[in-house]
């Protein structure tokens, strides 16, 4: 299943709302999320790499979209486009505090989307979608579960979970987030009106059985200590199962340990872990003696080193799902989404999970992994291959990295401010830090996410002589270990931003009157990708030459869009009010555009 499948209107649907979740986020991707959800269109279009049609994805969604991800879990290329800083509008980090159960910071490492969805009559949809993958073009082995909205079924209960993550969400909205009071009234909103929605699987197999479980949420939270799955009442019926599959790419010895005790067995329990190869240094054979252990093999997990040209495109991938399946006698449960078999998963960090039900006539153990491995175990096409335990010694460039992320923790904890004033026609922006700066932050420093030149981290930075394209709440910052070297994206609430600051971004995109004439033939078209082509083609056959022999065509598809769908020409709108150049946009332009803004009565 591709992610753009996930997201796309229903036929006949536009986006009205979306509130997606991620642990980690790389801006690229969100920019393709914009192409699906603004225009409908695949997240790997040709449209991607055309600045024209990803701002006029950005115009149409970005007041429609929130994201929450984990702080200083973000990412994006060194030549950031600067239609990057459109997203500040829909990105909200989210830094938890140290909990009761652990000196680690927990993590928000949930990966779902609630979506809203209406069509020209009003009739609105919801879909809710949770997955393993993270919003990154990561090509990794994930998993995603899918279900929409449904008239004929009354359970709103079932969504009760949902509302309670949305309403958590909405009190992560702090007061230096830009807009803050329109986020969090419109969060409100939503939750309230997704309380009176059903969802429906419309699965035989599944029948209605399913459940919503986030983690970590407060009293809303599902409490998956007391669930069957960990195995954790002594005293419960459920303490024992026959068949318990664990598919995750991160563990906790304890929690593997846990389920290899001989207290849960029924005769005839089969046991298997699923894992990367590289989490097998943190258990012992005695951990996994009653388990099955696979890992993927490395002419997979290496296989684009032999069959990709371009060093670029080179990817480890391995397994980054996370699937539980637990049986016993007919009934068979199957867990999907963000939850790791670790204790941080289970303990401490916001996740969300979906468990369906179902019988063993459906689903079990053998079924699944004969699916999961092309077939019988030691067949020729499994993917996977059966490992033994060594109780091998862990690598320590792992270990130094964790501590390079561990700082990024702490720094985003930290309050920071940066606050910009004019100087000459440029900008200066002064940065403040909260609090002592220590000695493990010396090997830290920081840029603007357009501005690749970087200074030590300290409790107060300058910035100086900024264009007004590099001022952002995005900054870069780079943590240099013995070994290894991180870089992540954090935002820093930020004031005095020049009001034509958006405006200076469409017009570096929007440069003359051709790319103008562009915009507004690639809102009108009725086929986004085709228009873009079509343009294109004008462009190389020296048409653009004479934009007089352009304009009727272009009034002729005003006048087709004003009578069948007036709301498009406000995104024509924004772009009138955003040009500062007058002599970009045609005079007859202008007036034109006022008789179908007057005549239609457009605010």
């Amino acid at each position: 299943m591709s992610y753009s499948s996930l997201l796309l209107p229903p036929p006949g649907f536009v986006l009205d709302q979306a509130v997606g979740t991620t642990y980690s986020l790389d801006l690229e991707t969100l920019t393709a999320v914009s192409i699906a959800l603004g225009l409908k269109e695949d997240m790997d279009s040709d449209l991607l790499r055309n600045p024209i049609s990803m701002l006029n994805a950005l115009q149409k969604v970005t007041e429609k979209i929130l994201i929450f991800c984990e702080a200083g879990q973000m990412r994006a290329s060194d030549k950031a486009s600067p239609l990057m800083i459109l997203m500040e509008k829909m990105v909200i980090p989210v830094a938890l505090p140290k909990g009761r159960k652990g000196a680690a910071y927990p993590s928000f490492h949930p990966k779902t989307w609630v979506l809203r969805y209406v069509n020209p009559e009003g009739e609105k949809r919801y879909r809710f979608v949770v997955l393993s993958r993270n919003l990154t073009f990561d090509r990794s082995w994930d998993i995603s579960f899918c279900m929409d909205s449904s008239d004929e079924i009354h359970q709103p209960e079932k969504t009760a979970p949902i509302v309670g993550f949305l309403n958590y969400l909405r009190d992560r909205i702090g007061n230096t987030v830009q807009d803050f009071r329109r986020k969090r009234s419109t969060m409100k909103d939503f939750a309230e009106a997704l309380s009176q929605v059903s969802f429906a699987l419309n699965d035989h197999e599944f029948g209605e059985n399913f459940t919503v479980m986030p983690f970590g949420i407060g009293e809303a939270a599902y409490d998956i200590g007391k669930d069957p799955l960990l195995c954790q009442d002594k005293w419960s019926k459920d303490y024992s199962f026959q068949d318990l599959v664990v598919f995750s790419p991160f563990l906790s010895a304890s929690l593997i340990e846990e389920w290899n005790r001989p207290e849960h067995e029924i005769a005839g329990t089969n046991r298997t872990l699923v894992t990367r190869r590289s989490e097998l240094s943190k258990l012992t054979a005695d951990q996994t003696s009653r388990f099955k252990v696979y890992v993927l093999k490395d002419d997979i997990v290496e296989g684009e080193e032999y069959i990709s040209e371009a060093d670029a495109d080179k990817q480890r991938q391995d397994i980054h799902a996370k699937i539980y399946l637990r049986r016993k006698y007919a009934d068979t449960d199957l867990y999907l989404g963000s939850m790791n078999a670790s204790f941080a998963a289970t303990h401490q960090n916001v996740e969300m999970m979906v468990r369906l039900g179902t019988k063993n006539r459906y689903l079990n153990s053998d079924r699944f992994l004969r699916e999961l491995f092309c077939g019988p175990a030691d067949g020729k096409e499994n993917p996977f291959e059966e490992v033994r335990i060594r109780n091998e010694k862990a690598d320590d460039t792992e270990d130094e990295v964790k501590l390079l992320e561990k700082t990024v923790k702490e720094i985003c904890r930290r309050k920071m401010q940066a606050v910009i004033t004019e100087n000459n026609g440029k900008y200066d922006v002064r940065v403040t830090v909260s609090g002592e700066i220590t000695d493990e932050w010396k090997n830290v420093s920081i840029a603007p996410l357009r501005r690749n030149v970087y200074t030590e981290f300290a409790q107060e930075m300058i910035f100086p002589e900024m264009e007004i394209l590099q001022l952002t709440e995005f900054f870069r910052i780079r943590i240099q270990g013995q070994k290894e070297q991180i870089t992540r994206i954090i935002m820093i609430p930020t004031s005095g931003f020049p009001e034509d600051r958006e405006s200076a971004v469409v017009n570096s995109v929007v440069k003359d009157k051709r790319s103008f004439i562009e915009y507004v033939a690639f809102v009108l078209g009725e086929d986004y990708l085709m228009t873009m082509l079509e343009e294109r083609t004008l462009s190389s056959s020296g048409l653009w030459s004479s934009e007089s022999g352009r304009m009727p065509a272009l009034y002729e598809k005003m006048l087709k869009t004003a009578l069948e769908e007036p709301e498009r020409l406000k995104e024509i709108e924004y772009l009138l009010r955003m040009i500062e150049d007058k002599e970009i946009i045609p005079d007859e332009f202008r007036e034109l555009y006022e008789t179908f803004r007057t005549t239609l009565r457009l605010k």
